[in-house]
């Protein structure tokens, strides 16, 4: 799939997120010694040890502002130093705050850090549940203000601790939004009829009172009337609309600290709706910046750059071929009526005369394959070590629009790719070091190998210096 519409629709989209806000307060620091009164570690905290990041609604609110999207948080703080703090960090992340002080306390989280990424231990700070009485007054006005920012949807992350409460919930519905909810079994009560829920796997079993995902999804969606995301650790995602399943895989390359992860999906997802997408590409999308943010430590967000190279990794991923793929799928194509394109080369330093021939090249057809001179047939050819290695190469050229596919070959030439590919047309450069190409003097079992299946042969005069002229005048300076 291309994000980059959607991802660029990103700045427009409006998010309103009611909940339960926080803030989490990390102390980093080392443990070198067991406490000689019981046996138990000794914290040392370091000097500049104290972070705070925004916790609860608060960080999905802060993924959003961080992805450029425009967002408005909504819920209740204490009239406290804790709640100060919070306020300004949210105005430091360009969130706009419409928070209440009518809790006795705000809460935080303090998470205390050594050696490495993973908390020894937590202390909570936070109004007990069964304390916190929010006015039907109080209800209310945060309901006019959701009203008069008048978002493209709202997103309400549950975390049990009293915002959320049934008549705010109703309220909400009335409102007429779009409703994605982050849900708590123990208030399942409240969700009927919202738009999507994004319960992990144990909160899914829960509240269905099924094991089997199909048998999750399933019953989730009949108890609620509503689209299901039923996250699934790194097993990754499932999707249950309508009839259909999607199951969208774990992205994850290095898992770090997995606290914020939901947040994250949910946030992308509400995006990715807000700005077109539907509900299976803002699911792939949200998987993509899942296994951004459990590669941090901390309460994490990604930024907008963060998800575009993660899609850009992928993008290289998907791009290198084996050779049989690549026949598979030609294949594939030619039923489909489209005209694949073929060149190959070395592609040793890339520079603008290569950009500009795979532009032209791409011009031909519908695909163009670049079959990729290996390392070893580099020293095959030159007699030297390639200026960079395939790898590096390959990583190169996948980040080109213009190459759809990659495979790497260690011929001399491609007369044997080409009978069997059968590429409807083979490019090739104006020139090689013999001097300059035309049908008479390119490789002739090359063009024999295009003209037996009917195939189409173009020269490309490339614009700018050659690698060879850039590697000289290098040299020379």
């Amino acid at each position: 799939m291309d994000f980059r519409n959607i991802i660029n629709k990103f700045p427009f989209a409006r998010i309103a997120v009611v909940g339960d806000v926080m803030l989490d307060k990390y102390i980093y620091g080392a443990i070198d010694r067991i406490s000689p009164e019981a046996p138990i570690p000794v914290f040392k905290k370091g000097k500049t040890s104290i972070v705070y990041e925004l916790g609860g609604a608060a960080n999905v609110a802060a993924n959003i502002a961080s992805l450029d999207g425009k967002v408005f948080l909504f819920g209740y703080i204490g009239r406290d130093s804790v709640g100060e703090n919070l306020l300004r960090e949210a105005r430091e992340k360009k969130i706009q705050a419409f928070l209440f002080p009518v809790l006795g306390q705000t809460t935080q989280k303090t998470r205390f850090i050594a050696q490495g990424h993973v908390p020894s231990f937590r202390f909570d700070e936070e109004e007990n549940r069964e304390n916190i009485k929010i006015s039907k007054e109080i209800e209310d006005k945060l309901i006019m203000e959701i009203g008069l920012v008048n978002p493209d949807l709202i997103v309400a992350p549950d975390y049990n601790k009293g915002c959320l409460t049934e008549s705010l919930f109703v309220k909400l519905k009335n409102l007429g939004y779009k409703i994605m909810v982050d849900p708590k079994p123990q208030n399942s009560g409240n969700y009927s009829g919202v738009y999507l829920l994004t319960p992990n796997l144990e909160e899914g079993m829960a509240m269905s009172g099924y094991k089997e995902v199909s048998e999750i999804g399933r019953k989730l969606q009949e108890k609620f009337r509503s689209n299901i995301l039923l996250k699934r650790s790194n097993e990754g995602m499932s999707l249950f609309e309508g009839e259909k399943r999607s199951d969208i895989p774990c992205q994850s390359r290095e898992v770090c600290y997995v606290a914020g992860a939901g947040d994250t999906v949910i946030a992308v997802m509400a995006l990715g709706i807000a700005s077109g997408a539907s509900l299976e590409q803002a699911a792939h999308l949200a998987s993509y910046a899942a296994g951004v943010v459990v590669g941090k430590s901390g309460t994490s967000i990604i930024l907008r750059s963060e998800l575009e190279n993660s899609l850009i990794f992928d993008r290289r991923k998907g791009k290198l071929k084996s050779f049989e793929e690549l026949v598979s799928l030609r294949n594939d194509f030619a039923r489909k009526g489209k005209k694949i394109v073929w060149t190959n080369g070395i592609f040793e330093l890339y520079h603008y005369g290569h950009a500009y021939f795979l532009e032209e090249a791409k011009k031909l057809g519908d695909f163009l394959f670049l079959g990729l001179n290996s390392d070893e047939s580099v020293r095959r050819l030159k007699g030297r070590e390639p200026y960079l290695k395939e790898n590096e190469r390959i990583g190169i050229l996948s980040t080109s629009e213009f190459v759809d596919f990659i495979t790497l070959f260690s011929d001399l030439d491609s007369v044997n790719y080409l009978r069997i590919l059968k590429p409807d047309v083979y490019v090739k450069g104006p020139k090689s070091e013999k001097g300059n190409y035309n049908l008479e003097t390119i490789n002739q079992e090359e063009r024999k190998a295009v003209e037996d299946y009917e195939g189409k042969i173009v020269i490309i005069p490339v614009k700018g210096e050659s690698t060879s002229g850039v590697v000289n005048r290098i040299k020379g300076g």
